[in-house]
């Protein structure tokens, strides 16, 4: 007895180690570890590894649909599934709202469950921004066009202005044109275009001459609801004695008084519109006065009285200013300008 109960413990010692043995095996062949690390290949738990250690999101979920894709009945791949379908309606819903998120989704997984969605949405939202960049440039280029076009129109009044100032100024008389004031000398002189220089003519004294340049302007107006291409021609004319002494200058052009108010209104004036063309006449005299007020007097007792084709005459302290509207086809309007030359 004594013999036997002695062996009885060493015995069943032996007995459940065996059967922990051939438990062992048989989970190990039956593939039911509780550790799937344990069975897994060295690229199999790799590629799942990548799905828990990668730093982003986007890293996490790249890695999960790449291992799913390669490993499709992995160790982990059921483990893998689970998360994506978790993760990835989350990320897409935080993505779904712009071009930049609809892309990074498509980068991210481009074997995606809401990849279809994702492309839809994505090439409606390209048209669209393709669309409002379209219609922004073409805004942007229509109001470069009208300040252009603005900027023209205003070019007639200020060149028109312009010239008048310089020849009221009593510097520009009484000495050669050459030797004017930069003033007068840069832009007549040195700008283009050039002017052309002629002998005055039988009437004239002997050795007058006259230099003349034309400056044109091109503009646009509207015209019954179109765009209608202008030009106004600004001349101006110099008569000089024989030493080159200014006489008389005269700013000149056809129908220019017509084009002032064109330019202003930005509209058509047609030859049988009377009322465009007062206006145009009255606008040329608003400048012819504003010019003579700044360089010679504004004094009311410089005017004097008018009679038709005349529309304005100025005369004070030696300088002269005559207006005239052509009144028969072929005459062009036109400003007359005189000063004594400034005692030197």
């Amino acid at each position: 007895m004594s013999g036997r109960g002695a062996a009885a413990p060493g015995l069943r010692l032996a007995r459940a180690a065996r059967a922990l043995s051939c438990a062992a095996a048989l989970s190990a062949l039956s593939g039911c570890a509780s550790r799937p690390a344990l069975l897994a290949s060295h690229d199999d738990y790799a590629a799942y590894r990548a799905t828990r250690v990668s730093r982003t999101l986007e890293g996490r979920l790249a890695a999960a649909s790449a291992y799913l894709e390669r490993h499709p009945e992995g160790a982990f791949a059921a483990d893998v599934r689970a998360y994506l379908a978790r993760a990835e309606p989350i990320y897409y819903a935080a993505k779904r709202g712009t071009a930049a998120g609809l892309a990074a989704y498509l980068a991210t997984l481009p074997r995606g469950a809401f990849r279809e969605d994702a492309t839809r949405r994505l090439r409606a939202l390209v048209r669209e921004r393709s669309a409002g960049d379209l219609l922004s440039r073409a805004a942007r280029e229509t109001d470069a066009q009208l300040s252009r076009q603005r900027a023209e129109r205003a070019r007639i009044r200020e060149e028109l202005a312009a010239w008048l100032r310089r020849f009221l100024g009593r510097e520009a008389w009484g000495r050669p044109l050459a030797e004017a004031p930069a003033e007068v000398i840069v832009p007549f002189s040195l700008t283009l275009p050039a002017p052309l220089c002629a002998p005055a003519g039988e009437r004239a004294a002997p050795g007058a001459a006259v230099c003349a340049k034309r400056i044109a302007l091109p503009f646009v107006v509207n015209a019954g609801g179109e765009s209608a291409p202008r030009q106004a021609e600004i001349e101006i004319s110099v008569l000089g004695d024989a030493a080159g002494r200014p006489i008389e200058v005269a700013i000149r052009g056809p129908d220019l008084f017509t084009r002032l108010e064109e330019a202003r209104s930005a509209r058509e004036v047609a030859p049988d519109d009377p009322e465009g063309r007062i206006g145009g006449i009255a606008l040329a005299v608003e400048l012819a006065r504003g010019a003579f007020a700044a360089r010679v007097s504004g004094d009311p007792s410089c005017g004097r009285q008018v009679e038709a084709p005349v529309v304005l005459h100025l005369e004070c302290e030696g300088a002269r200013l005559v207006a005239r509207a052509a009144s028969e086809a072929g005459e062009d309007d036109a400003v007359t300008i005189s000063v004594a030359p400034a005692a030197r």
